[in-house]
This record gives C-alpha cells, sequence and structure tokens, in this order.
C-alpha cells in the first residue's frame, strides 16, 4: 500500500513537500515559505539518500527553494521542465542573496542539483526504477506542470502542483489528459472562492491605465517576476500601443527565458511583439527617463518588499496623478498590503500615498469552480482526493464542495504537516 508523508504544504500556502514510499521513495516538490517577519520556513527533513528521484512541478520558490538541501549529502536525480530550471537558477540565486544566514545550502548546492536533472517535456514518458512519470502543462508559469506517476504497484496519481485552467495572454490553460487516476492530489489556494471573469479584469485595467496616462499620470505596476510580469506586459503592450511601457527589474531575464521556450507559450508571436515594445531598464538614466512622461512602469518585486518598486513608489507616492496599479498577490503584512489597507506603508518614508491606488485580480491559479472541475474530470476512477497548498479554511471549504458534487464514495483527506497518509 503506498504512503504519503506531507513535509510540507498541509493546511498552508508554500513549501509543498510530499515524500510517497511504493517500493522506493520519491518526493513531489521540496519547497519554501516565509513567516510573519519573513524569514524561510523549510520543510520537514528527509534523507536524500533514501530517494530514487525528486519531481519538481514549476520554479516557484514555494516548490523549489529547498531541493537544494539534498545534495549536500546525497545526489537523487530530479525530474523538471528546462525553463523551470532555468527560472529557479534566477529565483534562487536572488533568495540566497537575502536568506543566506537562514538556510544551510549554497549556490555550489543548485549547481549539484542541475547536474542530476532529468528533463522532461509536456506528454513525454518518463521510465525511473518501475515508476512511469508523465508531466503535462500545468498552465500557472512558464513550464510549469501536472504531473501523473504509475507507482511500481500499479497506483496511479495526479499531482498537480499550482494549476490554472483558463487561458490568458501568455500561457494556455491546463491541459490534462483524460487518464484513469486512483489519488488525486490537488491544490486549493482559491479552494474557497472565485476569481472574477479575466476578460472583465482586463478591460477595467486598461482603462484605468488609460486614464492615468491621459491625465498626464505615470503608471506603476509592482509584478513578480514570473508569470504576471510577462502577462501585464504583453496585455498593455497589445491592447496599448502606443504607450510606453519600461520593465525594470529580475522581469527583465525572465523575460528573455520566456523568449527561449516558446513553445511553451499560447501564442509566441503576441508575446514576441510585446517584448519588442518594452523598453528595458538597465540603469539610473533608463528609471529618470521612465519618470519624466506619462509611461507605464513594471517593476519587481510585485509585493513592494524592495527592489525597483519601491524606489519608483517613493519617487511617485505624492503625486495624485500617478497611480500604483497591484496585480500580484499581497500577503498579510506586506508592504503591499499595508498600502491597500492604510494607504501607506508603515516604518518607510511613505507614511500616505496621494497616487491612486487599485488591486487587480490576475492570478495565475484556479479557483474554486475550475478545482472542482479537475476533480469531476477524473471522478470515474477516483478513490482518493488529497487536498494540499491552502489555509485549512480553503481547503476545508474546496473538500465540502467535491464531497457534495462526487458523494461520499470518494475518501477525502485533508492532511497537516507531518501527517502519514494510507493510499489504497
Amino acid at each position: 500500500m503506498p504512503l504519503m508523508k506531507v513535509l510540507g504544504g498541509g493546511r498552508e500556502v508554500g513549501r509543498v513537500a510530499l515524500l510517497f514510499e511504493d517500493k522506493g521513495k520519491f518526493l513531489l516538490d521540496y519547497g519554501v515559505n516565509f513567516d510573519e517577519k519573513d524569514r524561510p520556513q523549510l520543510p520537514l527533513h528527509v534523507r536524500p539518500s533514501e530517494l530514487d528521484f525528486i519531481a519538481v512541478s514549476h520554479a516557484h520558490l514555494d516548490h523549489i527553494g529547498a531541493a537544494p538541501l539534498m545534495y549536500i549529502t546525497g545526489k537523487p536525480r530530479i525530474i523538471l521542465t528546462k525553463p523551470t530550471l532555468e527560472i529557479s537558477n534566477l529565483l534562487i540565486q536572488d533568495f540566497l542573496k537575502l536568506n543566506s544566514t537562514l538556510v544551510d545550502y549554497e549556490y555550489s548546492e543548485f549547481v549539484k542539483m542541475s547536474e542530476q536533472a532529468i528533463f522532461t517535456d509536456y506528454g513525454k514518458e518518463v521510465d525511473i526504477d518501475g515508476y512511469k512519470i508523465v508531466f503535462m502543462n500545468a498552465g500557472h508559469i512558464l513550464g510549469s506542470s501536472s504531473i501523473f506517476i504509475e507507482t511500481p504497484s500499479g497506483h496511479k496519481l495526479l499531482y498537480t502542483g499550482d494549476i490554472n485552467n483558463i487561458q490568458t495572454w501568455t500561457l494556455s490553460g491546463a491541459e490534462l489528459w483524460p487518464v484513469r487516476i486512483d489519488t488525486l492530489i490537488i491544490e486549493s489556494t482559491y479552494g474557497s472562492r472565485n476569481h472574477p471573469p479575466r476578460y472583465k479584469v482586463e478591460k477595467r485595467f486598461i482603462s484605468v491605465v488609460e486614464e492615468v496616462l491621459s491625465s498626464g499620470g505615470t503608471v506603476l505596476i509592482p509584478a513578480f517576476s514570473v508569470g504576471r510580469s510577462q502577462e501585464v506586459l504583453t496585455i498593455l503592450a497589445n491592447e496599448l500601443p502606443y504607450a510606453d511601457i519600461y520593465v525594470d527589474g529580475m522581469a527583465r531575464e525572465v523575460c528573455g527565458i520566456y523568449l527561449r521556450y516558446q513553445k511553451y507559450l499560447r501564442d509566441p508571436s503576441v508575446y514576441k511583439r510585446a517584448v519588442e515594445r518594452a523598453i528595458f531598464v538597465r540603469g539610473v538614466r533608463e528609471r529618470k527617463k521612465a519618470l519624466k512622461e506619462p509611461s507605464i512602469i513594471i517593476a519587481t518585486a510585485g509585493m513592494l518588499k524592495g527592489g525597483p518598486s519601491l524606489w519608483y513608489l517613493k519617487k511617485l507616492y505624492d503625486n495624485p496623478k500617478n497611480a500604483v496599479l497591484l496585480v500580484s498577490y499581497q500577503a498579510p503584512n506586506s508592504p503591499g498590503h499595508l498600502l491597500l489597507e492604510k494607504g501607506g506603508i508603515d516604518d518607510t518614508e511613505i507614511p500616505f500615498v496621494k497616487a491612486r491606488v487599485e488591486w487587480f485580480d490576475f492570478s495565475s491559479h484556479a479557483g474554486r469552480d475550475g478545482l472542482i472541475e479537475i476533480a469531476k474530470m477524473y471522478s470515474q476512477s477516483l478513490r482518493n482526493i488529497v487536498i494540499i497548498h491552502g489555509d485549512s479554511e480553503s481547503a476545508t471549504s474546496l473538500g465540502k464542495a467535491i464531497r457534495d458534487l462526487l458523494g461520499n464514495d470518494i475518501n477525502i483527506i485533508i492532511p497537516s504537516n507531518s501527517d502519514v497518509v494510507n493510499i489504497d
């Protein structure tokens, strides 16, 4: 009987780490998250020597940020897409710059991890020690994957990873195969609510940007460097072809990675045109130019925790003609969350922001109904649904909604960290 131990991601968002045992052991993801003081929190430990392999769903730190720990004393094989490794290289280097004294690995361990990589692609079957592994497009960020695994005992499981089943400007929605599975492991970040229709969010977003520019203001868009910056750039470049669009921060490098892996994009020509329209900021001169005239500035970090976005905010906050349009998730107690809640950011030079401030829901996670549809898709063969990567409220709400739809024949499990689950 297969066993699953939850090392992270149980009734919490992030640091997903799932250890499976079935005639061998393997990990699904091994990530980090951050506490209220922004200190990294690692998953529970597993000995690298025990592992046959690690399968990584995508490049965000909450899914791969702790994986280099496995390469201090071990060298398990790691299965992932090429863009996942390339993007995670950027993110982990940045993570170590900020947290090197708080984590036990160095960049050299990431290099060792890279040397053990087995690259796969959507629909390609990988066979390791009796395990059959297939990655499918999860629609979340470039190279993100849902992972199907058939174990040596014949148990079939599907791990959604972070999944988005709606089409966006840059990516197709999740493309899950109609295979028979016994166990579905599903994220629940937004298990208790739906997102507004994307076309309405985009229409409102473009309207506000046009309004600010026409009044002579500058639009600052703090955005996550991976995914959100590229999505927003593509929307703006196509909908507002006359506007000057500046891109600053790590998003510059990630835009280049998206170009190198165009086969993962929904419409490479649309994205390529957007990148050609962008003005990539590479120094103080371009930053000053961006501030001199009405323009759009896409800058990292998305929660205003530092980086170029905070620098621009300090230049733009005091003018009511300007706007700060937040397009990324704002964690509680983050500067972006405080700005939305209080109109300013405590303990900074920005006690009160006169510029227009709004938040737009451009989430790259499926909402409740999208997650339910995934469960319904596999319901004929499903015996177990394991709900992870969501707080207790979201996970419980999703479990109840699935139970109401599919009845009591399916075993629904909402584990906490350190729980061991028997999967029959």
